[in-house]
Order: structure tokens, then sequence, then C-alpha cells
């Protein structure tokens, strides 16, 4: 055996110590800190709290703005649409159209009839789809031959239902329509 022999019990110079080894298996000193000083058991419980505090909110957003589309009598509302209809069919029958011209605070209606029959005034209601609180009801003068108007407050962009009808309720004409900037004009037919 030479003297430049290294034996196999002498530790190399090149591999870790002992002490280095003991070290890097020791945990972190971050973990020993106790759980609520760490960002693991935080974050982790933000999650569900995120989820908690976006559904008491939606709960209040329900609770303040109650749905108006659905009526307490509906199923009447239902089975009288046939009777209703009757009216349309009416106004078809009898060729009756109008043209709704709508300006910022007046609402005019040129109304069409073949036999030129000129009720007193004429009943227009302006009903938004989804916003009970919007729908309007109007009674429209009569200040030309087969012209209508009346002043209104103002009526924001969107869709709305249109009913228009006599004071006699014999006809009726209905039309949902998209009120815009652009077009002040519509045709109902």
């Amino acid at each position: 055996m030479g003297t430049n022999q290294v034996s196999k019990n002498t530790p190399d110079s090149s591999a870790p110590s002992f002490a280095r080894q003991l070290t890097m298996n020791n945990p972190d000193p971050e973990t020993n800190l106790p759980w609520y000083k760490q960002f693991w058991p935080w974050f982790l419980m933000a999650l569900p709290g995120s989820v908690v505090v976006a559904s008491i909110i939606t709960i209040f957003i329900a609770a303040d703005k109650p749905d108006t589309v659905v009526l307490d009598d509906y199923y009447k509302q239902g089975l009288a649409i046939n009777q209703d209809l009757s009216r349309d069919q009416l106004a078809i029958q009898l060729g009756i159209s109008a043209t709704l011209k709508i300006t910022e605070k007046k609402i005019i209606v040129s109304l069409k009839t073949p036999d030129k029959i000129q009720p007193a005034y004429i009943l227009l209601r302006l009903m938004h789809p989804t916003l009970a609180e919007k729908d309007q009801q109007l009674k429209l003068s009569r200040i030309a031959p087969m012209v209508y108007s009346t002043k209104i407050s103002a009526v924001s962009s969107g869709n709305w239902n249109i009913r228009l009808e006599a004071n006699n309720p014999d006809w009726r004409i209905q039309k949902r329509i998209k009120i815009s900037a652009q077009k002040s004009q519509y045709l109902l037919p």
C-alpha cells in the first residue's frame, strides 16, 4: 500500500460533513412559527372566506331588488292571453296601424284607420321588459285629425313593449321596439 492512497474509512474532503447534513435536514426556522404567523393557513382560509362574503353580498342584492317580472296572478293572466289576442287580431282585421314618434319631452302618435274613426283619446303604455318602475301609462289627446300627443318624462334607451289602444277597449296594437337615440320614429303594425 502506498502512502498516496486514501483509505475507505477516511472521510473525503469533497463529501458534505455530518454537521452540514444535519443543517440541511432541519426544517426552516420559519416553519417553527405558530400557525397564525404563517402564510399558507391564511391563504387557505381566505378562499372559502371570500365565498362567504360574496354569498352575503348576493343575498343583500337579491333581497333589495325583488324580481318584478313574475306576477302574483301569472296563471290567470296566462289563461286570459287568448282573450287578449282577439283585440290584437281585430286591429289587424280593421287595418289599424300607427306611427310613434318619441322626442325628449313629447310622444306623438299618428293613427291610421281605414274608416277614419277618430277616438277622443288613445292610451299608450310603455312597459320595460324587466323593470316595472320604469313603466309609463299615458293618455294621448287629439291635437289634429288622426294625430295624438302628450308630454312624457324621459324614456331610456333599450327594449320596450308598446301597447296602444283606443278609449274603447275593442282593438289594441302591441309591439316590442328598441328605443335608441339615433331613431325617433317607430311603425306599429
